[in-house]
């Protein structure tokens, strides 16, 4: 079988994440693992330094006017195009759209000072009209059978296994399993994920402790 994150689950903490049998909550090892895993992606992204948020960011396109729906709260940069040239865009807040949408107010936009605002869980770009692009953080759904995360820096996806494997042995944990043998994989495993996110917020990559798996 090809090495994967539910194998490296598997191997950390015994659990089998890619058995397709029932557990003990009825979803399968498969369903659980996946679960884990994108959940953990996702608190790894919101502790990311920002040197790193750009590696986990897509670019979105929409035209100014027509309000864009934002997937998360991470907009990294905002341009508006001014016909020959992306612009920057400066942020506001939304209640104060209509003085930058204003022709006699000394605030209003143009094309070569843009402004955006994001209102309702969308994004718009003023002045109205022009062609505009954001990046935006996303949050990926990670897969048990999966061996690399797209969108996503390489240096912070083994924070990723560690997390899923931290919430696979607390779930055996609380299934009665070995709490003798789960209890201390739990703790190294936890000790391992802090290490491995200060080494991610330092740039200097931490060595893992020694796991030892338990039966599934």
């Amino acid at each position: 079988m090809a090495w994967d994150f539910g194998a490296e689950i598997h191997a950390l903490t015994g659990f089998d994440a890619d058995s397709t049998d029932a557990t003990a909550t009825a979803e399968t090892y498969q369903v659980h693992a996946t679960q884990w895993l994108t959940d953990s992606a996702k608190e790894v992204i919101n502790v990311l330094p920002p040197r790193l948020l750009n590696l986990c960011a897509s670019q979105q396109t929409f035209t100014s006017g027509t309000a864009d729906t934002l997937n998360t709260g991470k907009v990294l940069t905002v341009f508006r195009n001014d016909g020959e040239v992306d612009q920057p865009c400066r942020e506001i807040n939304p209640e104060q759209k209509g003085r930058y949408s204003d022709p006699s107010d000394m605030n209003k936009a143009t094309i070569t000072d843009p402004v955006y605002f994001i209102e309702n869980n969308t994004i718009d770009v003023l002045p109205v009209g022009g062609s505009c692009k954001y990046s935006e953080v996303q949050y990926p759904s990670v897969a048990y059978n999966g061996t690399a995360i797209a969108v996503f820096p390489d240096e912070a996806e083994r924070a990723v296994i560690l997390g899923a494997s931290i919430k696979a042995a607390e779930y055996m944990f609380a299934h009665d399993q070995d709490l003798e043998l789960t209890g201390p994989i739990v703790t190294g495993l936890k000790g391992d994920y802090q290490k491995a996110l200060e080494g991610i917020a330092t740039g200097r990559p931490s060595m893992p402790q020694q796991q030892q798996g338990g039966a599934r």
